[in-house]
């Protein structure tokens, strides 16, 4: 379903591909020539029929209805995108002509058919690009946008094999889990860190490849893996995401790689009860992390990628 951005002030109307990368600078999708707008601001990714939009860590902030964006979030017809000072209308072919149709059709069903989150354990992975900031500031905005369609892909297609649903990608960081924790769940996890920590460190693309060579870097992917309780279910048409505290702590893991400068980190909860594969570890001490009022230990594997 086509999707365009118009912009209230000049009138200005931008069509929304695949991929769409937003900022001030000369070479990004849509340029929007403002010094409240940052080099590369925002990003909107279509998945199926739907239009993702992630902020990029500017430095003015994204918002949509007034409410600040601060982690992925789809688009509805009609939606206002604040970015800097400007102000964009996200608009859907079809959607008007259905709005009204589709309002009365979540009420009625909403109504005589409750969709409650569903409670379960899952196994929990976190995965961020060390250093995309700086990698970016180096890139030009194409560039940036090349390597986080790449990014998007390698994620897609290593945990896809590996069984696991991916929840949410949020600029450079993906967040995924599976269902349940049986050894067999927490071991095609760990594949899926190895491989994403393989094929992070194969520049196989040119834009990789300009990273090696100009620049002397490569990808740096940063894993936490967490295992508790949560609650998925669906949020809309095609969308499905998992809540809750341990969410949370799979993220915050996911930020102790950068305290003990190991690239993968797992919990304790991840190891308990899994006698086979603990021996597999050592232990990078406990640390206390934010919104946590105990310290979460965590482990290395010892033989990383």
């Amino acid at each position: 379903m086509p999707a365009v951005l118009k912009d209230l002030a000049s009138g200005e109307v931008f069509e929304l591909g695949d991929f769409s990368l937003i900022g001030r600078n000369d070479g990004v999708t849509i340029r929007l020539p403002d010094s409240s707008i940052s080099r590369q601001h925002a990003t909107i990714r279509r998945e199926d029929q739907d239009f993702w939009i992630v902020d990029l860590g500017s430095a003015n902030g994204s918002y949509v209805n007034n409410v600040a964006l601060t982690s992925a979030r789809v688009l509805r017809h009609g939606d206002r995108i604040q970015l800097g000072t400007a102000i964009l209308v996200f608009q859907q072919q079809k959607a008007a002509e259905s709005a009204a149709f589709l309002e009365d059709a979540r009420t009625k069903i909403s109504i005589a058919i409750p969709q409650p989150l569903k409670n379960a354990v899952a196994t929990l992975l976190v995965a961020d690009l060390r250093g995309f900031t700086q990698m970016s500031a180096l890139l030009s905005n194409g560039e940036v946008a090349d390597l986080l369609r790449e990014w998007y892909a390698d994620c897609t297609a290593i945990l896809k094999q590996q069984g696991g649903s991916i929840d949410k990608f949020i600029g450079d960081c993906v967040f995924a889990y599976w269902h349940g924790k049986e050894p067999d769940i927490r071991i095609r996890a760990l594949q899926a860190a190895r491989a994403l920590r393989v094929a992070e460190q194969m520049p196989s693309s040119p834009t990789r490849l300009l990273l090696r060579d100009r620049h002397h870097m490569a990808l740096d992917c940063r894993i936490g893996l967490h295992i508790g309780p949560v609650a998925i279910g669906a949020m809309g048409k095609g969308i499905n995401t998992a809540v809750g505290d341990a969410v949370n702590i799979a993220f915050r893991i996911e930020t102790l790689t950068r305290v003990v400068d190991r690239p993968t980190l797992v919990s304790a909860a991840f190891l308990a009860g899994w006698e086979e594969g603990s021996h597999l570890f050592d232990s990078c001490g406990s640390h206390f992390v934010k919104g946590q009022t105990e310290p979460i230990e965590v482990f290395a594997p010892r033989e990383t990628p």
